[in-house]
């Protein structure tokens, strides 16, 4: 098996209900992550006081002073088997928190003096996965197989994780990336979005029964991609 799965813990609870202390941050906001995972300095210490773990990296992230990646991750898959073309580059599952109780009433109060921390006031949880892995060879590099997926229900991105695992698990990872190299010609010019549902396809991704297709594609849990540096 290439990928093996670390254990993971979808919370339930994506509120922050208890406040923090005045006096520890500055309150004007300086960013705001208004589509994905990342914290600012303020999210940061509300993290910190409703004892939610904190992932941090080192390195430099959109528009945020510290230079430092700040998400609620956990990594979902890693590689245990080396294979000479098939890498992994990332697997997490994500959460991006809301704020309730006094936590809130805190936010709204200094909203007075500070109106862009209605962004926080207003922030509307969610809970997020990324699955993403590479064939690399002397020739060329491509972006095997990308999932990007969103979800606000809990009960319904349990189910999504738990189908997308056993697919992860059971897909002859070789085999399909073999097939999409000899097959390079079918999709190499077609545009992102094409791509993404070629390769959708190719692997039976369109197949599982995951309760999160509607007609708009940036709700599709297709192989969620942008305009890409390689293949």
């Amino acid at each position: 098996m290439l990928f093996q799965r670390n254990k993971t813990k979808i919370i339930k609870d994506l509120w922050l209900k208890k406040p923090i202390e005045e006096y520890t941050v500055d309150w004007e906001l300086d960013f705001f992550d208004r589509e994905g995972y990342q914290l600012n300095s303020i999210e940061k210490e509300y993290h910190a006081v409703n004892e939610v773990n904190i992932h941090t990296e080192d390195r430099m992230a959109r528009r945020v002073s510290d230079d430092a990646l700040n998400v609620v991750l956990q990594h979902w898959y890693e590689q245990v088997e080396h294979h000479p073309n098939i890498f992994i580059d990332h697997a997490h599952i994500l959460h991006r928190f809301g704020f309730a109780g006094k936590a809130r009433a805190q936010l709204v109060n200094h909203a007075e003096r500070h109106p862009k921390l209605r962004k926080l006031v207003f922030a509307k949880p969610k809970y997020g996965l990324d699955f993403a892995i590479d064939w690399i060879d002397e020739d060329q590099v491509i972006e095997m197989f990308h999932i990007e997926l969103d979800c606000r229900d809990y009960d319904k991105f349990v189910d999504i994780v738990e189908k997308l695992e056993k697919f992860i698990e059971t897909t002859d990872w070789q085999a399909k990336g073999a097939e999409l190299v000899a097959r390079k010609d079918e999709w190499a010019k077609l545009d992102e979005y094409e791509q993404a549902v070629y390769k959708a396809k190719l692997y039976g991704l369109d197949k599982v029964d995951i309760d999160y297709f509607t007609g708009h594609y940036l709700n599709k849990p297709y192989l969620f991609t942008y305009l890409k540096v390689i293949d």
